[in-house]
């Protein structure tokens, strides 16, 4: 018999700082072209930063998916669990 374990806890955990990692990523967008002296340095900055921009947007919207399916995975595991523990304690309710 294959035992599964989940710490639901941990998965919570997981699913809130990959939301929170999500949001730091939405949050640094700040130009970096405005902080250099030199004008080509500055040109060659804005175009990276604007190919970033939008992969940042991205992988911003994976991590908040796979946070909040990481949350959703706990609570259905709690969910599950509960309803086996009851069902396999005499006199437990179904």
């Amino acid at each position: 018999m294959t035992v599964i374990r989940v710490d639901a806890d941990t998965l919570r955990r997981l699913g809130a700082d990959l939301v929170g990692l999500a949001g730091q990523l939405d949050t640094d967008a700040k130009s970096l072209a405005d902080r250099v002296d030199d004008p080509l340095i500055a040109i060659a900055l804005t175009g990276v930063q604007h190919d970033w921009s939008k992969k940042r947007k991205v992988i911003s919207g994976y991590l908040t998916d796979a946070g909040n399916a990481a949350k959703q995975a706990a609570e259905a595991y709690c969910q599950a669990d509960g309803a086996i523990t009851r069902a396999a304690t005499p006199g437990g309710s179904r």
